[in-house]
């Protein structure tokens, strides 16, 4: 596990990341590889049964925030595949069904973090 990963961990489960946390790790609010590579090993760590799926959506929504925050002169497109992981986790946060009765997680996030960890080939990897 990488050690961005750890300190969170470390945090416990409802352990929030803050910039502060992503400046100490990336050196800055912009670092785009910094947010894709720890969207990757998330994706891929929770693909194999590692993390849960409550703490990998944690940590994506902090660390959407901090790239948001990362925003600013000639840092304004959205990195890849780091947005792509947080929508995969974004997707199991609310119900379709307006009884309830679906699964969001294992009708949205699941299949769609198989297909991302399916496309992330090699890169990464030493992380995973």
């Amino acid at each position: 596990m990488s050690e961005f990963l750890q300190l969170v961990w470390a945090k416990g489960p409802e352990g929030r990341v803050t910039h502060d946390d992503v400046v100490r790790r990336a050196g800055t609010l912009d670092n785009w590889e910094f947010y894709n590579a720890a969207a990757i090993e998330i994706a891929r760590k929770y693909h194999h049964g590692a993390l849960t799926y409550r703490f990998c959506d944690g940590v994506m929504n902090d660390l959407w925030s901090a790239v948001q925050a990362g925003f600013g002169s000639g840092h304004n497109t959205l990195p890849q595949p780091v947005y792509e992981v947080y929508e995969a986790f974004d997707a199991g946060e609310y119900h379709r069904a307006e009884d309830g009765s679906d699964d969001p997680i294992a009708d949205f996030t699941d299949p769609h973090i198989a297909d991302l960890v399916g496309s992330f080939g090699s890169w990464g990897a030493s992380n995973a």
